[in-house]
């Protein structure tokens, strides 16, 4: 039976690819996309997924939720590393869909489900957050959180010397959930930066020359940072994650206490990982190491064969 899961996202290049990856993937059933603030503002992530639904022909509903952080100042990575408009310029027909109240939309797919929901954020914590403030009930019958966000051991931070992204947008959010006490599995940077990916290491993908090599090409061009041939590649953050829920033994992880630092001055945003248990309970498993071949492989497999699958119509 495919595992039921709900993706939290603010597509966002990489969150792009991870969305692709679940669409491909029969282990999983997507039940709904949620966008969040984050990579660019709101307008543009939920008109991404819904976009991304569309291409995807994805049988769910897609929710709008957070505009902005808990508390602290709006920040985005807009121009930085997505572009503007989050998919690096190139973007897809616009979705005639109707969006959902998000964490209206969270608490539904989660109480009408038979069985626990994976929730896969990869993307800031907000809306989770809030779900767990304003309907608790529901966030206690989540089966398991696969989040992309924060970093652990060598690679601590991208947007700060100890800060990821994700966690550093909303670091109020990000401390709530991993306070909650629903079992969580941290995909970080330190996992993500061993899961390189460039246009070499998905032959079959790029030999196929469908709408998704297409979508997949332009966007790992796009990507900031990425070499000219493809064969260094560039960290994929939020398909890792996704990939760790298709097949869970692409990572390796070890139980931890996770916190995040949501005041210092220098430091908000740092997820502090105690693999110990000394100074607080496990509430974690974190990824500590990637099967990168397998990792590539599960992608390239993949997302080839729903190229294959879109292109026949």
């Amino acid at each position: 039976m495919a595992l039921p899961i709900v993706i939290d996202t603010d597509p966002g290049i990489d969150d792009a690819l991870a969305i692709m990856l679940a669409a491909a993937s029969p282990e999983v059933e997507i039940r709904g996309l949620v966008a969040v603030a984050g990579n660019v503002g709101i307008d543009d992530t939920s008109a991404n997924a819904a976009a991304l639904a569309d291409l995807l022909r994805l049988d769910c509903p897609v929710g709008r939720g957070a505009s902005g952080p808990l508390r602290r100042r709006d920040a985005t990575a807009a121009h930085d590393v997505h572009g503007a408009d989050g998919l690096g310029g190139h973007r897809l027909p616009a979705s005639a869909r109707t969006l959902e109240p998000g964490i209206a939309l969270l608490a539904r797919l989660i109480d009408e489900s038979a069985e626990p929901v994976t929730v896969v954020p990869i993307g800031p914590l907000t809306d989770i957050a809030l779900l767990m403030d304003e309907r608790p009930a529901a966030a206690r019958r989540i089966g398991r959180i696969v989040l992309m966000g924060g970093g652990a051991r060598d690679v601590l931070g991208n947007v700060t010397p100890v800060a990821e992204f994700n966690v550093w947008f909303d670091p109020d959010a990000a401390a709530r959930v991993f306070a909650f006490g629903v079992p969580i599995t941290m995909i970080g940077l330190n996992a993500t930066h061993q899961a390189t990916v460039g246009r070499a290491h998905l032959p079959r993908l790029f030999a196929s020359g469908g709408p998704v090599a297409d979508l997949v090409g332009r966007l790992l061009d796009g990507y900031h940072g990425t070499d000219a041939d493809g064969r260094g590649g560039m960290p994929q953050h939020d398909s890792l994650a996704v990939a760790a829920v298709v097949d869970p033994a692409v990572v390796r992880t070890v139980p931890a206490f996770v916190d995040v630092e949501d005041r210092g001055r220098l430091t908000s945003g740092m997820t502090v990982v105690d693999e110990s248990g000394r100074f607080g309970a496990i509430n974690a498993e974190v990824a500590v190491h990637v099967d990168v071949e397998r990792f590539r492989d599960l992608l390239d497999t993949r997302l080839s064969a729903l190229d294959a699958t879109l292109r026949q119509g």
